[in-house]
């Protein structure tokens, strides 16, 4: 590795980045300081070199495709003026570099050594600082992982905290990492001490990034390494105040950034802020201690190399997401049990990883085959089932997949993910009772699961139990307030029930989340016109239609309310335009024929009629409204057929009946 690094010395890489000097290595990647020759003055950048060297070839294109990911991932978050910059990312020669923002500066642990403390307006400077950072980093949908005091440099140029170590985030629907340098295994991304139990159990949130900065403020305070405090034997709640000098009202705040469990933590870095400065407005006479230390008072004025040896580190983490074999949605195993099933039989794992890798390739079969081999090896860990269960499912083997999926529950009692996917294979096997009962389960075992709750939900409104379904959608949005696909079916579901001003208020809640949502717009416009408020109506239609042309719900809806203002001929231009999308559309040709009838043109009315009725033998409305232009035409006998076969259709059609049995009298019959 030394020899490869040494090489690199005065290399020039894109003919652009010229390597000056190394500052750190690692198992899969070296992190140099280089000029960018392109720019004025040559200033310097990080640039790390992400080997892949002995890749698998099959698996290199899935590195590009996670290392462009991920790359995406940085740049977004570079945008914050305190989070470092991606200047750029490429390929060369098969391997994978990151240049990044040089910053000048010193980590906080530099300043928080044993005994040295911060005093309290100063951690609510710091706070304060990062918090709004968190804000917009959350905000990106990223969390942050490895939040402590390594990770945040006090930047030389104006004493602001840059949050850094951006190599170990993932995305919330991201792949679980895993280490060449181990045989496989899932690796928490995290430090001891800062990371709450969600976290060490494979499930951070949001909120996990709280705990682990309200941690680093606690370490400000007291000098002591939060490994090093003690925690109540009962709550786990961590033992801290009594090493600080601290007011109630911080030591309260920082009691709930790091409570035990996710619930009772703040659930956004906002809602901190918003406690942070209530408490700032009481402390007017600590305002002077409010400014940040002067660097002009520091003896060490240098370079920020020690962020960079960390970005090394980090970087080697990612490097290892690009190469490795594992990938998941979602780890929901004992940290503990994956370490010794990798000590003991790290061949199981190592399948294990190629099948969740698979998986990710859509390699569905070959997934399977890897599963198959670790099961032969070890049948009783319960996650090769249910990464065998979901690669069959994909495949849409759902016999089979029940079965992985039984077996996995049958291992693992309480667990939740199984008895999810088991839920999902039953509903497409059409068996709702019991994908309800699996879904119950889940729910039991884990009641913040919101794709439990949200699924469940949608096999309620198939059963029609709709009261059900709309508690089962608001327990989703409980839990995952932005889950727009809930919000929407909420809506659905409330305009079933004919609560129409309920149902609009969450379609609202819908659009707010994901304006470019067309189907939520066309449910809102709906809505709207069952309230008889047509024009707002036709304005969410318009903003359906807007975001998708080719929406035949929309066009169909627009002509619905068009015809309820009497603005007939633009009604049925809207219709038309239905159909044309969707020649099958048999309510559009319905209500087409209802236009044609206001606007006298019969037959094409007739026309119409027929054409709902052969898409849908079974629309008595049609039948019926066919049989009321039939008698406005004086063809009494078809018009009586007509009404017969409404009835026959459904016999509690009282219109048809009443229709019938006037005309049978104005016939002397």
């Amino acid at each position: 590795m030394l020899q490869d690094t040494n090489r690199m010395l005065g290399k020039t890489l894109r003919g652009r980045y010229q390597i000056i000097r190394l500052l750190g290595s690692g198992g899969f990647g070296a992190t140099f300081v280089a000029e960018d020759r392109d720019l004025p003055g040559k200033p310097q950048c990080v640039v790390k070199q992400l080997k892949s060297k002995d890749v698998d070839p099959s698996l290199l294109q899935t590195a590009r495709r996670l290392f462009e990911t991920e790359a995406q991932v940085l740049y977004r978050l570079g945008k914050h003026d305190r989070i470092p910059q991606l200047l750029a990312h490429f390929e060369e020669n098969q391997e994978f570099y990151l240049v990044q923002e040089f910053i000048e500066g010193e980590d906080l642990s530099q300043e928080i050594t044993s005994g040295k403390q911060m005093n309290e307006a100063e951690v609510i400077a710091f706070l304060q600082d990062v918090l709004e950072t968190l804000v917009f980093v959350h905000h990106q949908n990223v969390i942050h992982r490895d939040i402590k005091p390594s990770n945040i440099i006090r930047r030389r140029q104006d004493g602001k905290f840059v949050l850094i170590d951006f190599g170990a985030v993932k995305e919330i629907t991201s792949l679980v990492i895993t280490t060449q340098g181990q045989t496989g295994g899932t690796i928490l991304i995290g430090s001891s001490g800062y990371m709450p139990n969600e976290q060490l159990g494979g499930k951070p949130r949001f909120n996990s990034d709280i705990y682990a900065l309200g941690m680093t403020a606690i370490q400000a305070l007291t000098g002591i390494s939060p490994d090093e405090l003690q925690s109540e034997a009962e709550t786990g709640e961590v033992i801290w105040r009594e090493q600080a000098r601290v007011s109630k009202q911080l030591a309260a705040i920082l009691d709930k950034m790091v409570r035990s469990h996710f619930r009772e933590r703040y659930q956004s870095a906002n809602e901190v802020l918003e406690d942070l400065r209530k408490l700032q407005s009481t402390l007017v006479g600590y305002t002077h201690y409010l400014m940040l230390p002067a660097f002009s008072q520091k003896s060490i004025v240098k370079y920020y190399e020690i962020y960079l040896v960390i970005i090394t580190a980090v970087t080697t983490i990612f490097l290892t997401r690009l190469f490795q074999e594992a990938a998941t949605i979602n780890n929901h195993n004992s940290p503990r049990v994956m370490a010794t099933l990798s000590a003991q039989k790290p061949e199981v794992v190592e399948l294990l990883n190629q099948g969740k890798t698979l998986i990710e390739l859509r390699r569905y079969d070959e997934a399977i085959g890897s599963l198959d081999k670790a099961i032969q090896i070890e049948p009783t860990y319960p996650e090769i089932w249910l990464e065998r269960g979901k690669a069959l499912l994909e495949l849409q083997k759902f016999e089979e997949a029940l079965r992985s999926f039984d077996e996995a529950v049958k291992l693992k009692s309480d667990y939740a993910p199984a008895w999810y996917c088991r839920g999902i294979v039953l509903e497409k096997l059409n068996r709702n009772t019991e994908a309800l009962a699996s879904l119950d389960k889940t729910v039991e075992i884990e009641q913040n699961y919101p794709e439990a709750w949200y699924i469940r939900g949608e096999i309620l409104y198939k059963l029609q139990r709709y009261q059900e379904a709309v508690k089962s959608f608001d327990k989703a949005v409980k839990f995952q307030q932005n889950y727009v696909e809930a919000w929407y079916n909420i809506g659905i579901v409330l305009n079933k029930l004919q609560r129409h001003k309920e149902a609009l208020s969450a379609l609202e809640k819908a659009v707010q989340i994901q304006p470019a949502y067309p189907e939520a717009w066309v449910e809102r416009g709906s809505t709207l016109g069952k309230l008889q408020k047509y024009n707002d109506a036709i304005a969410s239609f318009d903003k359906a239609l807007a975001l998708n042309p080719n929406s035949a719900e929309a066009w169909y809806e627009r002509g619905y309310v068009l015809e309820k203002l009497m603005l007939y001929e633009e009604a049925l231009a809207c219709l038309e335009k239905a159909i044309q999308i969707k020649q099958d559309y048999a309510q559009a040709w319905y209500n087409r024929g209802i236009v044609l009838e206001k606007l006298n043109k019969y037959d094409l009315a007739i026309a119409s009629y027929d054409r709902a009725g052969q898409l849908q033998p079974d629309y008595s409305e049609a039948w019926y409204q066919k049989g009321i232009v039939l008698e406005k035409l004086q063809k009494y006998d078809e018009a009586l057929a007509a009404y017969d076969k409404a009835i026959q259709i459904w016999p509690a059609n009282q219109p048809a009946i009443e229709n019938r049995k006037q005309l049978l009298t104005k016939l002397g019959r």
